[in-house]
């Protein structure tokens, strides 16, 4: 029995997991989530891949969860790269005009400019986002199409990522033998599932808290201002309970898990918990404020690392939808009132939206980042009408593990 549908595919490859989303296109142009799949992993450190063998064992292992989930099989992706592996820049460029009049050809040159200009051996530009365009002497253009000149500009931010990061992506996929339909700014992509028009349009910052970095994306007036990223997350929440409880670190992922509360006022002073100590020591009774404690601190910290970043910026006004967090780390209670304290302004937790189908599974910060690939998916085939086709598949994953590891030995 075949299935033939248009898909659109997240792969989200962080430092903490890997998930794939699996989204069907209906009739209507909504995305109708139908497979995901979620592994740890710990190839990536600080959002870079740093054991492949790892990281590609948890790749195929999501994918054949999320094809066996939708019963079909995933041909082709848009997968997200993040971390210190990308960051943003605000640059100006001009071109002369041939015709003295701006042409849709003009806009599309000067922006191929502001692209190459910012590439180079080291990075390559995944997008460019027009801030304003320029003709001759006058600024603040929105649309230039039209209009007479002798010149046109554009200032511009321009989003780059690691050559080297995207050559590792790229040749993992090859080797499963999935195609890549584009490699995402994985800020963007989270924007893309959180942030509507509206609290772009007021100015907002979305900081996606994952396991090994927090990355930080600033919208202004509609318009992207900002995206970089900070060395610190989830992670490191846990190595300081590690350090502090005296256990091993596997412990200490579950005490932040089960009991961990980013606000010390949200623990019963009298509570305690029994934490295994390092080698063969005995187990601990842990008052639960202290645990609360370690947690309070380095979550302060990591939001006091955002403002001063904003601060350095100059992004620190204008921002009047305040701030969301989402991503895996952004779900301990206590987050959002940690971070309305430190930047004394409205915050809220992030949930995937425009989605339908297995919302139950996908409606958490966790999957921000890949449902927002798919999203972007979903936008590149109604904008193309591409068809992206999946069929039933029998052991896939076995066949792509055994073909990979071939391949790659």
């Amino acid at each position: 029995m075949s299935r033939h549908t248009k898909q659109a595919v997240g792969l989200d490859i962080g430092s903490s997991k890997v998930s794939a989303v699996i989204g069907e296109i209906t009739q209507d142009g909504n995305l109708d989530i139908i497979g995901i799949g979620s592994r740890p992993s710990k190839g990536l450190r600080k959002g870079a891949i740093v054991d492949i063998n790892s990281t590609m064992q948890a790749m195929l292992r999501v994918v054949e969860d999320a094809e066996m989930m939708a019963g079909c099989r995933i041909d082709s992706v848009h997968v997200g790269v993040s971390g210190i592996q990308v960051e943003g820049s605000t640059t100006e460029v001009s071109i002369e005009l041939p015709t003295k009049e701006v042409t849709p050809r003009d806009v599309q040159h000067v922006i191929e400019v502001a692209r190459s200009q910012t590439s180079s051996d080291q990075y390559e530009a995944l997008g460019v986002v027009p801030i304003e365009y320029r003709i001759d002497e006058e600024s603040g253009i929105a649309n230039p199409v039209g209009r007479a000149g002798a010149k046109l500009g554009v200032c511009a931010h321009v989003i780059v990522a690691s050559r080297s990061a995207i050559d590792i992506l790229v040749k993992m996929l090859d080797q499963a033998k999935i195609a890549v339909e584009e490699v995402v700014a994985q800020p963007l992509a989270s924007a893309r599932a959180v942030l509507p028009q509206e609290e772009r349009d007021k100015g907002v910052v979305m900081l996606d808290i994952g396991g090994g970095t927090t990355d930080i994306t600033v919208y202004a007036e509609g318009i992207l201002r900002h995206v970089s990223s900070l060395a610190v997350g989830g992670n490191h929440i846990t190595h300081d309970l590690a350090v502090g409880l005296r256990t091993p670190v596997s412990e200490a992922e579950r005490i932040k898990r089960q009991y961990g509360r980013a606000l010390q006022s949200l623990i019963d002073g009298d509570d305690v918990v029994d934490v295994q100590g390092l080698g063969a020591q005995e187990v601990q009774s842990i008052p639960r404020k202290f645990i609360g404690e370690i947690i309070e601190c380095r979550v302060e910290e990591i939001f006091s690392l955002v403002r001063s970043r904003l601060q350095q910026q100059g992004l620190s006004q204008g921002l009047d939808a305040g701030v969301v967090i989402t991503g895996g780390a952004s779900v301990m209670p206590g987050t959002t009132q940690v971070a309305e304290a430190t930047f004394k302004m409205p915050v809220r937790l992030g949930l995937p939206t425009q989605i339908s189908g297995l919302t139950d599974l996908v409606n958490t910060p966790m999957y921000a980042s890949g449902v927002g690939l798919a999203l972007l998916g979903r936008d590149h085939l109604l904008e193309t009408g591409a068809e992206q086709s999946g069929h039933l598949k029998v052991g896939l994953g076995l066949r792509r593990m055994a073909a990979w590891l071939q391949n790659f030995f």
